[in-house]
């Protein structure tokens, strides 16, 4: 039986782990703090602008399970401010774990507290396995990264003392690392323009100037 190791429990490990669990074989979730969902615990923020019609086209592909979650967890709805329209706001609180049962009850194993630190290549372009920061090494046939585009802390903290929004923890649990540079491949990192020293990949919270 297939053994597919998911590295990040934001939004798209869970939506990754949600998918395979679909086609059978053994999935395996892991995620360096105690709580799913990454910065989806930073805002509550669902179906704004072009989101709502992402996540209509989501259901009607048949994958709007974790669309259904937020809007159960969702405490407002339709609302609109400046910059967004039709929203609905989840409640933090609530969202995460539903989406840790949805997981579990699709057989998916949630591993939290297992920050992976390096790689255990089977050959020189394959991994074999994922070593986790307390020593123990999880194996597999297939690896998918989903640990985002934070970066290392250092960019939080090039301006100050990081982001007070920061679901991510870092200080806790430790800032994240490139599983693909580990095995090899470099990182695609958006800038916000030539010359310009500002990750453009960020979202919410990290859009703060520091």
């Amino acid at each position: 039986m297939t053994k597919i190791v998911i590295i990040g429990g934001g939004w798209a490990g869970c939506a990754a782990a949600l998918a395979a669990s679909k086609f059978g074989g053994r999935i395996v979730l892991l995620e360096k703090t105690d709580l799913l969902l990454g910065c989806g615990l930073a805002a509550g923020i669902m179906r704004n602008n072009g989101r709502y019609t992402a996540a209509e086209e989501l259901i009607c592909l048949g994958a709007g399970e974790m669309i259904a979650i937020t809007d159960r967890a969702a405490r407002h709805v339709g609302i609109n401010f400046p910059g967004h329209n039709h929203v609905s706001l989840y409640d933090t609180s609530r969202v995460e774990p539903l989406v840790r049962e949805t997981l579990e009850k699709k057989g998916v194993a949630v591993l939290t507290r297992s920050r992976v630190v390096d790689v255990v290549m089977a050959d020189d372009r394959r991994i074999g396995g994922v070593v986790i920061d307390n020593g123990s090494v999880i194996m597999g046939d297939t690896f998918i990264e989903a640990t985002g585009s934070a970066g290392p802390m250092g960019n939080c903290t090039r301006y100050g003392n990081g982001c007070a929004m920061c679901a991510l923890r870092c200080p806790s649990f430790g800032p994240r690392v490139s599983l693909s540079s580990k095995a090899g491949v470099a990182d695609l990192v958006g800038m916000r323009g030539e010359g310009v020293e500002t990750f453009g990949v960020f979202s919410g919270s990290c859009e703060l100037n520091r």
